[in-house]
Parts: C-alpha cells; sequence; structure tokens
C-alpha cells in the first residue's frame, strides 16, 4: 500500500465521520467545507492545501497553516 492510498483512504474515513457526526451526507459536508473555504478567501490570500475545517455536531473549527515563508 503506497503511502498516497494511505493518505485517501484516511481522509475519507474522517470525512465520513464527520458527516456522520453532524448527521448529513458526505457530498453535503465537503460542499460545506468548499463554501467556507471560498467564503474566507475572499477576505484572505489563501491556498486550500494550508486551509482545514472540522467540524462536530456544535462546532465549527477553521484552521489555516499558511507557508512558512
Amino acid at each position: 500500500m503506497s503511502v498516497h492510498s494511505v493518505f485517501v483512504a484516511k481522509e475519507r474515513l474522517k470525512n465520513l465521520l464527520i458527516a456522520d457526526r453532524i448527521q448529513c451526507t458526505p457530498d453535503t459536508a465537503d460542499r460545506l467545507t468548499k463554501d467556507l473555504y471560498l467564503t474566507v478567501s475572499k477576505y484572505m490570500e489563501i491556498t486550500p492545501e494550508y486551509f482545514d475545517i472540522e467540524i462536530t455536531r456544535s462546532d465549527i473549527h477553521i484552521k489555516y497553516a499558511g507557508e512558512n515563508k
């Protein structure tokens, strides 16, 4: 199993768990994440690879670990 496939499997499992916790489909959770990214990107210069959203039933945590220059 390659490192890439392990990462993809972890991301899929993470997305399924998030969808279960907030009681919505994985597609809806994905759209929510994309919408939040697009909204934040209107006000800040950000890149998707440093943008992370954690969704639970009671909270949405947005984390941006920008490039270290």
